[in-house]
């Protein structure tokens, strides 16, 4: 009898995993057309977070699909930004360009695994990148950890530098033109929908 039930659960779990974890399909078409709105902020306050210390940069807004998410636990950002998302928009959003690519994040940024480009490449470079994010509350964090590929959200924030107390500096990248190591956006989250 506890066997049976025991299968059952283990069955119960795996259904409920696959389904809240399971990408997120649209079909053909654009859904997020927009690209990412960027305004210089000048004298802007720091924002204490943790032990770390935020420098604002610009004034960031993003509606976009997320095309992968990775969590790292043990490097030195870990504490700061647990989460780092790969999002695409315009023709970077569209299923149709993502069938026959696959997104891969690693060492804190992102390449791609293709046969042949969907796109002319330094297209689907301008339109799409890597962000470090951090929440700004414990329910924006919390909807971090939960994104699936395929999902659309608007996001509002800052992007920001940052200084640890260990030393070590993490600067934002200010262009959605940069490609490779040090091109990811730092971005301090105020407002996070899932659309």
């Amino acid at each position: 009898m506890i066997k049976h039930l025991l299968i059952i659960v283990l069955i119960g779990g795996g259904i409920y995993y696959y389904w809240t974890t399971r990408p997120v399909t649209h079909g053909p078409g654009i859904v997020a057309p927009n690209t990412p709105v960027q305004e210089t902020t000048f004298n802007s306050k720091k924002i204490s977070y943790k032990d770390f210390i935020l420098t604002p940069r610009a004034n960031f807004k993003l509606e976009a699909r997320v095309l992968s998410t990775k969590g790292y636990y043990f490097d030195k950002y870990s504490e700061l930004t647990p989460f780092d998302v790969v999002f695409g928009w315009g023709p970077m959003s569209n299923e149709t360009n993502l069938e026959s690519l696959m997104v891969r994040q690693s060492d804190r940024s992102f390449y791609w695994e293709m046969a042949r480009p969907p796109l002319e490449q330094q297209k689907m470079w301008q339109h799409a990148a890597n962000m470090h994010l951090i929440g700004s509350t414990q329910k924006i964090r919390d909807k971090i950890s939960s994104l699936r590929q395929g999902q659309v959200v608007k996001m509002k924030g800052v992007l920001v530098n940052v200084n640890s107390p260990d030393g070590w500096k993490l600067k934002t990248s200010l262009t959605r033109k940069d490609i490779g190591e040090n091109s990811s956006e730092v971005v301090w989250i105020k407002s996070l929908t899932i659309l």
